[in-house]
């Protein structure tokens, strides 16, 4: 539904704004869970890390061997991928609100969403290149 260019009343614009930050508040969502994640990898890296030295080998499904840079790179890529989505589906809901009347917002959620998002692929592909 395309917003006509009529002035909004004061309900409709308060429920823009209560949606806007609703947006902010399920990426913010999505950041700590995304940092949670990539986190997790690399401290799973490292646990993996002192098991192989203390010649343990941690096998996972169908018998392989899981490596610390492995299981590290699973975390980090999942994490950082529900970091991407979870900044392309912030933007499409930008765009919904802003067609139903929602004026230009700044989010600092999403630009640093972002950044830690190019971070993340950047972490990614240095172990990726490393591997």
């Amino acid at each position: 539904m395309e917003h006509t260019g009529q002035a909004l009343d004061a309900n409709t614009q308060l429920a823009l704004q209560r949606s806007f930050l609703a947006t902010e508040r399920t990426l913010m969502a999505w950041i700590r869970t995304s940092i949670s994640m990539i986190g997790f990898g690399f401290t799973l890296a490292k646990l993996f890390q002192s098991l192989a030295s203390a010649n343990v080998l941690v096998r996972g499904p169908a018998g392989n061997v899981w490596t610390a840079k492995g299981v590290g790179m699973l975390l980090i890529a999942l994490g950082t991928f529900a970091l991407v989505v979870a900044v392309l589906d912030h933007r499409r809901e930008l765009k919904e609100l802003k067609a139903f009347g929602l004026g230009h917002r700044f989010s600092l959620t999403m630009s640093v969403a972002s950044v830690l998002a190019v971070l993340g692929v950047m972490a990614l592909l240095s172990l990726v290149v490393n591997f």
